[in-house]
């Protein structure tokens, strides 16, 4: 795995059974901290995610995953393990693992374009939000579940390799029109447009739901 800008390189150690996979990923020398990544035996990415600061837990786990156990026992007995890796991720910890996963290009999570990806997370006042790649635009949101709150322009393909950046409509702030502010420009020039277009006081993402509802709703 190659390094990410911002975490060390990642150590890895993985376990095959069949088409099935167990890996193990520490990426972080500031923070003690064993990813699981548990993959179907179809070979099928998506099984069970966990987040340990205990190398024994792990070992347990491998060893119940290695003596046949199935990925829903595993989920019932460990309680750490999801079925989805942001579920599995540490409180306080959410926004970085999307990212880190992200721009790992893990196949764990939805992914957008990789060099819009990676001049996003190059702004410090973007890194703080949740990236939210969807049908080829990439949004940052300011809570990491549904209900989600966009107030951060976001990029869109322009359609000839670069990118428009526009301010959406939201429900959240109906007095606030779509705009375009920017057309035709690099990964590197739309995310210097997001970044200098966040509004203060906005972000870090919270964790959740955007708990505050829109004007006149209850």
């Amino acid at each position: 795995m190659d390094p990410v800008e911002g975490y060390d390189p990642a150590v890895a150690a993985c376990s095959t059974r069949g088409e099935a996979r167990f890996a193990v990923y520490a990426t972080n020398a500031d923070e003690r901290e064993f990813r699981i990544e548990i993959s179907a035996g179809s070979g099928w990415p998506w099984g069970a995610f966990g987040s340990t600061d205990d190398l024994a837990v792990v070992d347990a786990v491998l060893h119940a995953w290695r003596d046949g156990a199935p990925i829903d026992q595993l989920r019932r007995e460990w309680t750490l393990l999801a079925a989805d890796p942001l579920d599995a991720a540490p409180p306080g910890r959410v926004v970085s693992t999307a990212w880190r996963l992200t721009l790992e290009r893990s196949p764990v999570i939805r992914l957008g374009d990789a060099e819009v990806a990676e001049a996003l997370y190059a702004q410090p006042t973007l890194r703080v939000l949740f990236p939210f790649p969807s049908h080829g635009a990439f949004s940052l949101l300011t809570s990491t579940k549904d209900p989600f709150y966009e107030e951060v322009p976001r990029v869109v393909p322009s359609g000839d390799g670069l990118w428009n950046v526009i301010l959406h409509w939201s429900r959240w702030s109906p007095q606030t029109p779509s705009r375009v502010l920017g057309s035709r420009l690099s990964a590197r020039e739309a995310a210097a447009l997001v970044a200098a277009n966040v509004p203060a006081g906005s972000g870090p993402a919270i964790e959740g739901g955007w708990p505050h509802p829109a004007p006149g709703c209850r």
